[in-house]
């Protein structure tokens, strides 16, 4: 269970995205400010994916599920609410949603009828590569104009950074 999980929260502990920004000057120990650097290299991230996401008239929810039927057409609700780290009932107000968009199907499991196995229509399949091509816009931005071995150093130290994090699941 994710500590830090919208649902999973406990009551009144504040949303660590939505924080206030820290001072941080020459006097602010190293560790401080290479955590408020990445913080603020995510939340920007986020806030473009935000902005490029609603010029093609969607969502970070609805690109995240498209992103997972791509890979797994067909898959259970439940099976994608696990995948996308979000309640069952959240997951199924998004595929009504999103089924009333034309852009999913939900058919029931020819083995167990209880079970809901979702598709992605036509219509889903052309917004999902109209978001890759966000996604790559996004990407591209956020590397910039850094050099090859500017990029492949930053991977490196963030790949000790998450094995950091890894270690204390």
């Amino acid at each position: 269970m994710c500590p830090y999980h919208p649902h999973h929260r406990p009551h009144g502990m504040p949303n660590p995205a939505n924080l206030p920004d820290m001072k941080i000057d020459e006097n602010t120990p190293q560790p401080y400010r290479v955590f408020h650097a990445l913080r603020g290299v995510l939340r920007a991230q986020k806030l473009l994916m935000i902005t490029k996401l609603g010029e093609k008239d969607t969502h970070m929810g609805q690109a995240f599920s498209l992103w997972v039927l791509s890979q797994n057409d067909g898959i259970s609700q439940s099976d994608l609410a696990d995948m996308l780290n979000v309640r069952r009932p959240t997951v199924t107000i998004m595929i009504r949603k999103m089924e009333k968009s034309g852009l999913v199907e939900r058919c029931p499991d020819e083995h167990d009828r209880r079970v809901m196995r979702v598709f992605m229509t036509g219509a889903g399949r052309e917004l999902h590569a109209k978001l890759e091509a966000v996604h790559a816009e996004v990407v591209r931005t956020t590397v910039g104009e850094m050099s090859e071995e500017d990029q492949r150093e930053l991977e490196r130290l963030l790949r000790v950074v998450e094995k950091n994090l890894e270690a204390t699941q």
